[in-house]
């Protein structure tokens, strides 16, 4: 805008300027943006001037105007775009959200798959080849005839022994094989729910999404971007921090749960691929191990009816039934906040440090809380080390 302010014969006495200094160097590109059209011409006269190109500003594309005129292919992505992507404060978060979350999928499957697949195989191998069935019954013959010879008087026969060990080994063969299906469910469940799960997502998120976000951070700094905010009164913080960390404190979860459920379904898919139980005992044994009794006051009710029906050996409806009734209990406890009763039910003098910890360390709710410490950290992380140095130009 060289002309802003100027009355008609200076602004004219800039436009020969221009055209002068075009004229004197022809290695120097001008690149003249203004609202004064009848003044540009003398700067991109032809007869004075040469390779000019005009660029006229149009109209912004609004739904009337689309709605008239086609749009090609760029235009039309630039239209949708700026209708879902704006910068309001939610639209950041939006952007983020689906960046974080879609984008993020493939490399959480992928990894989980891997992850879920090896672990499970490495603990199915070993419990397959754990054998105890020889050690307990040398430890029985060991044991058995001292005690026969002293509550007889004459020394076991071969075939008291032989019957002994027959009857040992059939008593081996029923408890070992759902004691290895057992062990095998539950370490699988409370590996990835408690432990390898979150770790496992911070770990990939930490380059997914605080790589990403530091390296946008230092660009903004770099290119002087987070000073553009601040003169337009925005803060940078506000613009890039809190609608990145939300979107992140949202995809995490998500991610962590999608990840450790797949790794849970391949460990249930290779047990019984090893022998190891089958697969409505490892379904049963993970939604216990998942859902264990929450033992607060007010849950009481809902653990004892997921009990009954557990007990009627309806263990495919048992989770169902379970989690209606909580969400039922949940849904009372809101209508009628008086009724939430959050002491526990372990203890005769109940504080709220024993409600905190049995509610945070309940296996679902731990996974989820951790996928959020992790998440928050490597945010936290990222903006501190993007923002160390202010003056990066």
């Amino acid at each position: 805008e060289p002309f802003t302010g100027l009355d008609y014969d200076a602004a004219v006495s800039v436009a020969q300027q221009l055209v002068s200094l075009r004229n004197s160097d022809k290695h120097t590109a001008l690149v003249l943006i203004s609202h004064e059209p009848h003044l540009t011409k003398l700067v991109m006269d032809p007869q004075t001037t040469s390779h000019n190109q005009v660029v006229p500003l149009k109209p912004p594309l609004n739904k009337s105007s689309s709605s008239s005129v086609p749009l090609n292919k760029q235009q039309h992505r630039r239209y949708h775009k700026s209708l879902c992507f704006g910068t309001q404060f939610l639209d950041r978060f939006w952007e983020r959200l689906v960046d974080y979350t879609v984008m993020s999928s493939p490399l959480i499957a992928l990894a989980f798959v891997a992850c879920g697949l090896a672990i499970a195989m490495l603990t199915a191998d070993l419990l397959q080849r754990l054998e105890i069935s020889g050690k307990v019954l040398e430890l029985v013959e060991e044991e058995v005839k001292p005690l026969i010879k002293m509550l007889t008087g004459n020394e076991a026969s071969t075939f008291q022994m032989m019957a002994i060990r027959f009857k040992v080994k059939g008593m081996l063969n029923q408890t070992v094989p759902p004691a290895k299906a057992t062990l095998f469910a539950i370490g699988i469940t409370k590996l990835f729910v408690l432990e390898v799960g979150p770790l496992l997502t911070a770990l990939l998120l930490c380059g997914r999404i605080g790589g990403s976000y530091a390296g946008k951070i230092a660009t903004m700094q770099a290119t002087n971007q987070n000073k553009l905010l601040r003169t337009l009164g925005i803060h940078p913080v506000w613009w890039t921090l809190w609608p990145s960390l939300l979107a992140a404190m949202v995809a995490a979860p998500i991610l962590t749960v999608m990840g450790t459920g797949l790794a849970l379904y391949l460990g249930g898919w290779v047990g019984p691929w090893y022998g190891i139980g089958d697969a409505a005992q490892y379904w049963t044994e993970m939604q216990n191990s998942i859902f264990p009794p929450l033992r607060l006051k007010s849950m009481e009710a809902f653990w004892t009816e997921t009990a009954s029906t557990a007990n009627a050996d309806d263990s495919d409806s048992c989770t169902v039934t379970g989690m209606t009734s909580m969400v039922s209990a949940l849904q009372d406890a809101i209508a009628n906040p008086t009724r939430l009763d959050l002491r526990v039910t372990y203890s005769n003098q109940p504080a709220w440090k024993d409600s905190l910890i049995e509610v945070a360390t309940y296996p679902f709710f731990y996974h989820l809380l951790k996928a959020q410490v992790f998440i928050i950290i490597i945010v936290g992380v990222a903006e501190c080390v993007a923002r160390s140095r202010p003056n990066l130009t």
